[in-house]
């Protein structure tokens, strides 16, 4: 498979902020096929490397997701079938595009949403210092 899509979420802290969390878990949950297209990271404005990723992708609010570079959905969480529509636009080819677009109908899978955020390393850089 070609390159992955690069998922990046702004946030404060997804342990202690609800609003954040459920950001991230928005991205975790989404299907093992999924899972594999896709690259996922928080970046917590608690911290250096945060404030610079924050401000690299020219976030406003918190928290964000930022796919391809682009901030795409600002302080609102989104629903699966947008998740994917939205990624599916800024596929890096055709072949992940139409196998996105082909999931589009799964919804999400909420049985590995912890094993996806360790992967992700969600909350491991949430605190200041």
């Amino acid at each position: 498979m070609a390159e992955k899509i690069q998922i990046d979420v702004l946030t404060l802290d997804s342990v202690q902020c609800a609003a954040c969390g459920y950001m991230m878990e928005s991205i975790a949950a989404l299907p093992d096929d999924v899972q594999n297209m896709i690259q996922y990271s928080e970046w917590s404005i608690k911290n250096k490397e945060g404030i610079g990723k924050f401000m690299e992708l020219k976030g406003r609010v918190l928290p964000s997701i930022c796919i391809q570079g682009d901030l795409v959905f600002e302080s609102l969480i989104p629903q699966y079938e947008e998740l994917i529509d939205e990624m599916a636009k800024r596929a890096p080819d055709e072949a992940i595009k139409n196998r996105l677009l082909s999931l589009r109908d799964e919804g999400f899978n909420f049985s590995k949403i912890a094993e996806n955020l360790e992967k992700a390393g969600a909350g491991l850089k949430t605190k200041a210092g």
